[in-house]
């Protein structure tokens, strides 16, 4: 019997510290819901739920994204529906006033209508936008140059073609008796051996034979007092058959200025703008035909080389997972009245009207292609959102199996803990009037 170390009462003080320990950490437990609620608690779930914390939060972003990605694309195409209404409406005028009943006063109306349509159609692609940025002025397509012409640009490519460098070859003959251009081209890689992307061979391409019909001018005209872009009917013009622009086609506006369309076989399409410069005849002014009417001709650009480069930037990217690269690309085309073959539009004449059937045709055509590939944007989103959610949701689970506490479970520990804890603070105190038993002796 001692009395300077009491070790019962060092057991049992012991073994209520460890009581007391253990009772605090449930009742942390309990107070907080989780079960981890410091590293030493679960060192390695501890680090698991951390990074499962920073994937949640990452995920929750993500959806958000998305969804404003999606808000996008709705926008994009809310105007281009409006586009298109107008666009019909166009082709009801381009109809009606092809009709033989029509006076040159009821043209001049319908002229009125048209040029206010088209108008409004160049106004909502400069001008719509969501959270001030432009949706359809051709900023959030795929960029692209060529390096070694620079009177030659890269208007846009779709996604069906890989970024990197090429080099295409272009052949375009014109036929003066005919009024025709011959457009051949052919896509390669720039690698050793190249593999052909695309060869593109459009033929007898019509082009309008004479100067607008509508302006009269005689043989004292000058050409370059007179030269206002407004002389030749422009028109997109692919090759002889069913589908003239299936291959792809020639857009040659009033200017001058040829925009041509590349489509391989799986779907690639470049779009390239040669200036008037290269392609242009000028030093003999405007010759005329048999009839008297003047036309214009075209330096042979055979074999022109072209390096172009597909940087695979300029697309919106919407960043949609919780990691790096997980990004869907959404390519939006620039809608404006050249890219849609309707600028300059002419009805005050039955030709001019006639021939802006087809012009308006290709442009819902356009616009059809373009809405087509918005919604499939919008469909990969609403998938991805879709994802996100059930993806959210077996995370959270996951998450909370390894941290959160089991009520039930643990407010029965607490319980056992806390009679433990009572216990020990009644036995020390019953060891702690051991010492006292001493006393009995040395009386």
């Amino acid at each position: 019997m001692h009395i300077n170390s009491n070790l019962t009462s060092i057991i049992t003080n012991n073994v209520l510290l460890r009581n007391e320990s253990a009772f605090s950490l449930s009742t942390g437990k309990l107070s907080s819901g989780y079960k981890i609620n410091t590293a030493g608690d679960d060192p390695t779930g501890y680090a698991i739920s951390g990074r499962m914390r920073q994937q949640l939060a990452a995920l929750e972003r993500a959806d958000v994204n998305a969804t404003t990605g999606k808000s996008v694309l709705e926008t994009a195409d809310g105007a281009l529906n409006e586009v298109n209404d107008m666009l019909q409406r166009l082709n009801e005028l381009a109809i009606k006033a092809s009709n033989g009943t029509m006076s040159a006063s009821d043209r001049a109306d319908i002229q009125q209508e048209v040029d206010q349509l088209t108008g409004e159609i160049q106004r909502i692609s400069e001008q719509i936008e969501l959270n001030g940025q432009k949706l359809l002025d051709g900023h959030l397509e795929n960029h692209g140059y060529c390096e070694n012409e620079k009177m030659v640009q890269i208007e846009e490519y779709n996604d069906k073609i890989k970024a990197g460098k090429y080099k295409v070859t272009l052949d375009e003959t014109f036929d003066p008796v005919n009024h025709s251009l011959t457009v051949k081209a052919k896509v390669e890689t720039d690698t050793s051996p190249a593999q052909t992307i695309m060869d593109v061979n459009l033929e007898k391409m019509s082009y309008p034979k004479y100067l607008d019909s509508e302006l009269s001018y005689g043989d004292s005209t000058d050409p370059a007092e007179n030269y206002n872009g407004t002389w030749v009917s422009e028109g997109a013009y692919g090759r002889d058959g069913e589908d003239k622009k299936q291959d792809g086609f020639v857009k040659i506006c009033s200017d001058g200025t040829q925009y041509l369309t590349l489509r391989g076989d799986n779907g690639e399409e470049i779009n390239l703008r040669l200036d008037k410069r290269l392609t242009e005849k000028t030093s003999a002014g405007i010759p005329k035909d048999a009839d008297g009417y003047r036309y214009k001709e075209f330096e042979n650009i055979s074999g022109l080389e072209l390096d172009i480069t597909l940087t695979g930037q300029g697309a919106m990217d919407l960043h949609i997972g919780a990691n790096e690269e997980e990004v869907v690309e959404c390519s939006l085309p620039r809608i404006s009245l050249e890219r849609l073959d309707i600028d300059n539009l002419r009805m005050t004449t039955k030709a001019s009207a006639q021939q802006s059937i087809d012009r308006v045709s290709y442009a819902l055509k356009y616009v059809s292609a373009t809405r087509a590939q918005i919604g499939a944007y919008t469909n990969r989103v609403e998938h991805s959102i879709s994802y996100l959610a059930a993806s959210n949701e077996n995370l959270s689970s996951a998450m909370s199996r390894i941290q959160d506490t089991d009520m039930a479970e643990e407010m029965t520990n607490y319980a056992s803990q806390q009679i433990l804890v009572q216990a020990a603070t009644s036995m020390l105190a019953q060891a702690n009037q051991a010492p006292q038993q001493a006393l009995q002796l040395i009386q």
